[in-house]
């Protein structure tokens, strides 16, 4: 039935997550090594830091950790949390994701100047790559923040993602649902942006 469904799923998800965790932090470390040793480092193998680290906290956060941080009066398999760890999951999935999608684009960026326009990484090093980690942990602290200011991370089908929470208007009201916890536009706005820069990147 459904119980022994989202057995599965929870199983799957936090195996998958476990071995990506482990993938990320080897590749994060393999790079911290050469930093340490006083060997070189290009942008290429920053960018692998960068998407790396975000790998591992989306991972731990959203897909290890799963239910075990939404709130359990949600009745799913495992809910444990409340809503500050709800939240927290929220932030960052927002966090993780959009950041993954961007550091992606980082890596085709990197590729297309220096295979296309001939660049060499020294050049991609000194007049792109500062400026290009700056906008993309700039841009997803921003749209991971905002929900948070708003009380707009909340769950949905055993997760915490930017939306927001109906209940009922009051008690007299049986029928009637209102928003009790986050923004709509906020949720809507942050909904298309994280597409819309999805979009971009798939396409680049």
């Amino acid at each position: 039935g459904s119980a022994r469904n989202e057995l599965i799923v929870a199983i799957f998800q936090k195996t998958g997550a476990f071995l990506s965790i482990v993938g990320s932090s080897l590749i994060v470390s393999d790079v911290a090594k050469k930093v340490r040793n006083g060997r070189e480092t290009d942008p290429y193998q920053r960018i692998m830091v960068g998407l790396s680290t975000l790998d591992v906290l989306v991972s731990f956060f959203v897909l290890f950790l799963g239910t075990w941080m939404v709130p359990k009066e949600t009745g799913w398999l495992w809910a444990i949390g409340n809503t500050s760890s709800c939240s927290a999951q929220g932030f960052f999935s927002a966090f993780g994701f959009v950041g993954e999608a961007l550091y992606q684009a980082a890596i085709s960026l990197n590729i297309l100047l220096l295979i296309v326009f001939g660049w060499k990484q020294e050049r991609f090093s000194k007049k792109v790559e500062k400026p290009m980690h700056f906008i993309i942990i700039t841009v997803v602290l921003v749209l991971a923040i905002i929900p948070l200011v708003y009380e707009t991370y909340n769950p949905a089908c055993g997760e915490c993602v930017s939306r927001v929470l109906w209940g009922k208007c009051s008690t007299k009201d049986e029928g009637e649902l209102c928003i009790v916890r986050g923004n709509g536009q906020v949720a809507t706005v942050l909904w298309l942006i994280a597409r819309a820069l999805i979009l971009i990147v798939l396409i680049f």
